[in-house]
């Protein structure tokens, strides 16, 4: 047990690792091709990655539930357009604040499960709900980095509807393998970003670009560093409890922002990197319920294998022969 629990925590810290590196091979290519077009083709690379699967596994094992179409649907919208948002970010403003926005996905699932799902928490969890709004609002001031109305638009949405996509996830688990809200996403985000950039869709009015040689390389790294990402993430909850790993994927953070200061960005002041803090330390304080219950959980389990153990009676070892009556 507690070597899985370390197993899962590493395979949180190289997930977060990797997306951070995705989040940097976009940073790269958006600098001469259109965000939807990098969009597409992240998305697109996921969807080709996952075939096998697609014609491997069911969609259902016997103990699942029937129906439960309209949770993938509206998962797979929700992360589609969480991932557009994202990526417009990432063209047009600092890597670690886009991150840091839809870093903050914790906040709104304590708004929704308040408002819709009647949801009751502690005042701890509240007030760090609170906390992290306070960070969020410190990243939206308009006056540093040249943020624009759009990119806190598109922040506050890249991190509400990654929230409206995780609470859908809760409940497709009953219903489907969990391969299919992950590649069912992977082709929403792929038609969305396609018909937003054929389209030319303000503010994605930018016309399709042919990738060159050295680009397609980078098109290549972006796709595999998302999809290992994933499967590490995936990995990781499977591993260890949620409330022991979940905290661990806020490191993202903090390689995003050494990953963008590397590609040319600058070094966040100090109201953003206030922002970013408040916006970990109240994640971090969200699942701190979680956190502890698991951590309690693990104890009770490891002592109660402990008496067990104890209680089982050795085999005594076998008693020498006196060679003198041989």
């Amino acid at each position: 047990m507690k070597q899985n629990i370390v197993r899962g925590i590493f395979a949180m810290l190289f997930s977060s690792f990797l997306f951070a590196l995705m989040s940097a091979e976009a940073k790269i290519l958006t600098q001469e091709l259109p965000a939807m077009e990098v969009a597409f083709f992240r998305a697109f690379l996921m969807v080709l990655l996952l075939l096998p699967v697609v014609f491997s596994k069911p969609l259902k094992n016997p103990a699942h539930k029937s129906g439960g179409w309209w949770f993938i649907f509206s998962r797979a919208m929700a992360g589609g357009l969480s991932f557009v948002a994202l990526f417009y970010n990432i063209s047009t403003i600092s890597l670690g604040t886009a991150t840091a926005f839809t870093q903050s996905m914790p906040l709104y699932i304590v708004l929704l499960s308040l408002i819709f799902l009647k949801e009751r928490f502690s005042f701890g969890v509240i007030f760090s709900t609170i906390v992290g709004f306070v960070g969020v609002l410190l990243i939206c001031d308009p006056s540093i980095e040249g943020l624009e109305l759009i990119n806190i638009v598109f922040g506050i949405l890249s991190g509400l509807f990654m929230a409206i996509a995780f609470l859908n996830l809760r409940a497709i688990k009953d219903y489907f393998n969990s391969w299919v809200a992950v590649f069912s996403t992977g082709l929403a985000m792929s038609v969305i970003a396609l018909i937003v950039s054929t389209f030319s869709i303000p503010p994605f009015n930018e016309s399709w670009v042919m990738p060159q040689s050295w680009q397609w390389l980078h098109i290549g790294l972006l796709g595999l560093f998302g999809t290992i990402g994933q499967h590490f993430l995936t990995h990781a909850y499977m591993l260890a409890p949620a409330g022991i790993v979940a905290p661990i994927d806020y490191t993202r953070l903090v390689f995003s922002v050494i990953l963008g200061v590397i590609l040319g960005d600058s070094l966040p002041n100090f109201t953003t990197s206030s922002g970013i803090v408040l916006i970990i330390i109240s994640g971090i304080g969200v699942g701190l319920p979680i956190l502890l219950a698991d951590i309690k959980t693990y104890k009770i389990y490891s002592s109660s294998l402990n008496t067990r153990e104890g209680k089982i009676p050795r085999k005594k070892p076998p008693k020498e022969r006196n060679e003198k009556y041989i």
